[in-house]
């Protein structure tokens, strides 16, 4: 490990690891500007008047556009305020009148994710991920004992593991469903976003082969083309679209017409294809640098190199608490997010080291490497 002078990086700006935003420049905004004013030059008062009701599943071009992209019918897709809303809703679908409110996901795994499955009334509990996806042996002992109402993973480029699964993992995970009656929730919004390597199948895909598996697909345009559109969607069996619809007509009634159009016009007219090119060609230098610097200032231990996406994790060893440390961090101008918040209430970190997500995306070559060689220092003084 490299070792700064410590009373150079108090003087310097702080280094922020603490939000996986898209960056600006990976947003179009001209363009998306440019498709809004032809928008409304040409149908205003369609886009200002509410959303039709009665199970309202989306504007329809834009499921159609969805479908396109997907490879889907375009009648499985239900459309929301962005993928949290869609974690919301189906976490409301799915616990409602379920007679098992455990839910199982990848530990570590997206916070967020869990704060909404906890408001439903569920426990949420940790299944060890590694570096190919869940550790299966472990999902299949709390199989046995405990069926879960859903298991909940990111399988491409995990939000904050990095990790993406395997295709082999995948399709036995698909098994599993099928044989124990559980419900998959797969969250995409990094699916795009490869920078090496091929894309495993979706788990939807995979189940469309399997008699009796159950898997909703949870996608976002918020890393694609743009997260202030707040569009989400879910890809799910017949049936699913139309009972999400009524949960939320009695909520908010439907997303905001003017921007489901725009996200429909960005991908007929070929910007979300494009943006997609430009933000991965944006993004691969950055990744590869940012794993350079990891290597060289962390070492190798507990690294995952991710194929794509925004994040590189790391299980750092230290002699110290994570409270300790991130507040020694934070003194050497390093913003960070609590790596034990990932973590399922019933598990943790590996004793001995703490998690550390490192988002790449929207930092400097320089701004990353800097913020890496101060952690270094920080962990070989931690006591």
């Amino acid at each position: 490990m490299t070792s700064p002078n410590p009373k150079d990086a108090v003087t310097s700006p702080t280094v922020h690891f603490s939000r996986g935003i898209p960056p600006l420049e990976a947003i179009p905004s001209a363009d998306i500007a440019e498709l809004t004013g032809s928008v409304l030059s040409a149908e205003p008062d369609r886009v200002f008047q509410y959303a039709p009701i009665g199970r309202h599943t989306g504007d329809r071009e834009l499921r159609d556009q969805l479908g396109a992209f997907h490879s889907v019918d375009p009648d499985r897709i239900f459309v929301t305020n962005g993928s949290l809303q869609a974690l919301d809703l189906l976490a409301a679908h799915l616990l409602k009148d379920a007679p098992r409110k455990k839910v199982l996901a990848e530990a570590p795994t997206y916070d967020r994710a869990v704060q909404i499955f906890e408001r439903h009334g569920a426990q949420v509990s940790g299944i060890p991920l590694r570096g190919d996806g869940l550790d299966l042996d472990v999902l299949r002992e709390r199989l046995r004992t405990e069926v879960p109402a859903f298991v909940y993973l990111i399988p491409d480029f995990q939000n904050p593991g990095g990790v993406t699964t395997s295709e082999e993992k995948r399709r036995e995970l698909v098994r599993l469903s099928a044989e124990f009656g559980f419900t998959i929730l797969e969250d995409i919004p990094y699916r795009e976003l490869r920078f090496a390597g091929t894309a495993p199948t979706l788990l939807g895909e995979l189940a469309e082969s399997v008699e009796g598996a159950r898997v909703l697909t949870i996608g976002s345009l918020s890393k694609i083309l743009s997260p202030g559109l707040r569009v989400g969607y879910v890809i799910g069996p017949p049936g699913t679209p139309g009972a999400l619809a009524a949960l939320a007509e009695s909520t908010y009634l439907s997303p905001a017409p003017l921007l489901q159009v725009v996200a429909a016009r960005a991908f007929a007219s070929g910007l979300v294809r494009r943006n997609i090119d430009e933000v991965r060609k944006l993004l691969r230098p950055r990744h590869d640098t940012a794993v350079e610097a990891v290597r060289k200032a962390l070492g190798e231990a507990a690294l995952c190199v991710p194929e794509g996406g925004y994040y590189i994790s790391v299980h750092l060893p230290v002699r110290t608490t994570e409270e300790k440390f991130l507040a020694a961090a934070a003194a050497e101008g390093v913003a960070l997010t609590r790596g034990s918040a990932f973590y399922p209430a019933d598990s943790a970190p590996p004793s001995g080291t703490v998690f550390l997500r490192l988002p790449f995306q929207a930092l400097s070559d320089e701004e990353f490497a800097e913020g890496v060689t101060r952690l270094a220092s920080v962990a070989q003084r931690a006591e």
